[in-house]
C-alpha cells in the first residue's frame, strides 16, 4: 500500500462511471469473447442495504467464487454475505500508455463460470475489484476527463456484459504520481454500485467536481488496514471527509484474530458493515465470530457446497 497525491481526475472517474450506461455502445471486441449470454437488469438506484451487513472479498487466483454462497446463519437460513467481490481485475497500460481493463485467466474464468448468476440468485450482489498492476496505469493516472471517461466506459461494458452489480475501486499498485477516481458514475448509471477499498486515501475526498465529492458518489467504502484494532481511528478520517457511517465498513482478514472485536465495533457504533478478506473453504470458524456478534447466530455451511 502506498500513499499517493490527489488531483481532480479522481473525482472525474467516479462521476463518469455513474452516467447512464445506455449512452454507450453495448459491446467491445476486447470484452466479447466468452461473455455471458444474458445481461442482468440493473437494480434501481443501487439501493442502500439494511445495516449491518457483511461483504466477502475472494482472491480468485486461489479460491472459488462459488463459496460466498455456501455460508448461512440463523433459522430459517439467511445468506451471510450481502456483497461478494471478485478480486481482482487490473488496469494495465497498452503500448501507447492508454489504460486497458485486463482480466487474468482466473478472473476471466470466474466471469464466465456461472457463479455470478448463482450468487445473485441467492440475493448476493456481485462486484468486480479493479486495481493497478505495477504499471504506469491506474485510478491515479488519469489526467483528463477524456482519458478517465475512456476507461470508465470499459468498466461499464464489463459490468453489462457479465451481469455484475458494480465496480469496486482499489487504487493500489500503479506507478503514477497523480491520482484520479471519478469517471465511473457517469458510465454505470445510478442502478449499479460503486465501492472503494479505503487505505491512506482521505486526501482524495476533499476535491469537488460538479458539486460532488468522492464520498457523495461512492455507495460504500471498506477500510482495509487489517489487524489494526483502532477501528475508530481507521474510520474517523472518512467521517471528517463527509462520508456517513451508513457507507463505511471495517475490513478484517478472515484468517486474522479480530473478527469479534471488529464486528462489535460496527454493531455498537452504527457503521454499515464488516468486510471480510479472503473467503475460502476454511472460513467458517472465523465467520461465526462475525455473524454471532452481528446477528446472534453462528455461521453454517450448506452441505456439499464448498469448492
Amino acid at each position: 500500500m502506498k500513499k499517493q497525491t490527489f488531483s481532480i481526475p479522481l473525482v472525474l472517474c467516479l462521476l463518469l462511471i455513474t452516467c447512464t450506461k445506455y449512452d454507450r455502445p453495448a459491446t467491445t471486441p476486447s470484452l466479447t469473447a466468452g461473455a455471458a449470454s444474458a445481461n442482468v437488469a440493473p437494480v434501481l438506484n443501487g439501493a442502500a442495504l439494511t445495516t449491518p451487513f457483511t461483504t466477502a472479498y475472494v482472491e480468485v487466483n486461489s479460491n472459488s467464487f462459488h463459496n460466498p454462497g455456501c455460508f448461512t446463519y440463523g433459522s430459517p437460513a439467511k445468506q451471510v454475505f450481502a456483497f461478494a467481490v471478485i478480486f481482482a481485475a487490473n488496469i494495465n497500460a497498452d503500448a501507447s500508455g492508454n489504460a486497458v481493463l485486463y482480466f487474468n485467466p482466473q478472473v476471466q474464468s470466474t466471469l464466465t463460470s456461472g457463479n455470478i448468476a448463482y450468487l445473485q440468485s441467492l440475493g448476493i450482489k456481485v462486484l468486480l475489484t479493479v486495481l493497478g498492476n505495477h504499471e504506469n496505469a491506474g485510478w491515479g493516472c488519469f489526467t483528463t476527463y477524456a482519458t478517465a471517461d475512456s476507461f470508465a466506459v470499459q468498466c461499464a461494458k464489463a459490468v453489462t456484459q457479465y451481469g455484475l452489480d458494480g465496480i469496486d475501486i482499489d487504487d493500489e499498485y500503479s506507478t503514477c504520481t497523480t491520482n484520479t477516481v471519478s469517471a465511473l458514475r457517469s458510465a454505470l448509471g445510478t442502478g449499479k454500485y460503486i465501492t472503494k477499498a479505503l487505505f491512506d486515501d482521505t486526501q482524495y475526498f476533499s476535491a469537488t467536481y460538479n458539486g460532488k465529492k468522492a464520498g457523495d458518489i461512492l455507495d460504500y467504502g471498506w477500510e482495509m488496514t487489517y489487524g489494526n484494532t483502532n477501528y475508530s481511528g481507521r474510520l474517523q478520517p472518512y467521517l471528517n471527509a463527509g462520508m456517513p457511517k451508513s457507507k463505511l465498513a471495517i475490513g478484517v482478514d478472515i484468517g486474522g484474530t479480530d473478527e469479534t472485536t471488529a464486528a462489535q465495533f460496527v454493531k455498537n457504533n452504527g457503521y454499515a458493515a464488516v468486510m471480510t478478506y479472503n473467503i475460502s473453504t476454511t472460513s467458517q470458524t472465523n465467520l461465526s465470530k462475525v455473524t454471532k456478534t452481528l446477528f446472534g447466530s453462528n455461521t453454517s455451511v450448506t452441505a456439499n457446497c464448498l469448492q
